[in-house]
């Protein structure tokens, strides 16, 4: 896959504003055939709110972080998601950069993968607990996580971000930049909605 099209395979819902944040990773070649896309999108991107975090591993691959920070801030503000940040070690009464600051030293920390990142990536409180106390065991469902809770609300996410992922790539192939592609969706998705 081209850098562009990892970056809409990995991180389309974020970047339509659909999903908190997204994380996937590249490898080392991959990123520095286009990292200079990543300067150029940044200002078109920033002004929605949503930006790009690459971290670099020890392995020479990069951790991307993508985000929509409106969305992860009512997320990292509701009091059960904070109470469970809390927790696990998150200065949440600094705030939202601080708590933020701590994921991201996290990710690019080569100790153990904080399992706690899902709730950052929008998944629910209760499968991210549900994981954390019974690994890959005991799930109602699989997909882009294990469901321990309401499945139906999670397959209608999950079929959510497939969609947009399947539709931003679609127009990126179609010739659109990443930025377009997705302010495309973002205004079809609105059209589709009212």
């Amino acid at each position: 896959m081209s850098f562009d099209e990892t970056i809409i395979h990995g991180g389309a819902p974020a970047l339509c504003g659909i999903k908190p944040a997204c994380l996937f990773s590249m490898n080392g070649k991959n990123y520095e055939n286009g990292s200079t896309h990543l300067q150029k999108w940044r200002p078109q991107f920033s002004k929605q709110n949503r930006y790009f975090v690459p971290l670099k591993k020890s392995d020479g691959r990069f951790l991307f972080f993508v985000y929509d920070k409106k969305l992860l801030e009512k997320v990292c503000a509701l009091p059960k998601n904070s109470d469970y940040l809390a927790s696990k070690g998150y200065p949440v009464l600094k705030g939202f950069s601080a708590v933020l600051a701590e994921l991201l030293h996290r990710l690019a920390s080569d100790k153990e993968f904080p399992h706690e990142v899902g709730l950052f990536l929008g998944y629910p409180l209760e499968d991210v607990k549900g994981f954390e106390k019974q690994g890959a065991k005991g799930f109602k469902y699989s997909g882009i996580w294990k469901v321990y809770g309401d499945t139906e609300s999670a397959v209608h996410k999950m079929n959510l971000y497939k969609s947009c992922t399947e539709i931003c790539m679609k127009l990126l192939c179609e010739g659109l930049s990443v930025p377009l592609a997705a302010k495309k969706y973002m205004v079809t998705a609105r059209y589709q909605n009212s």
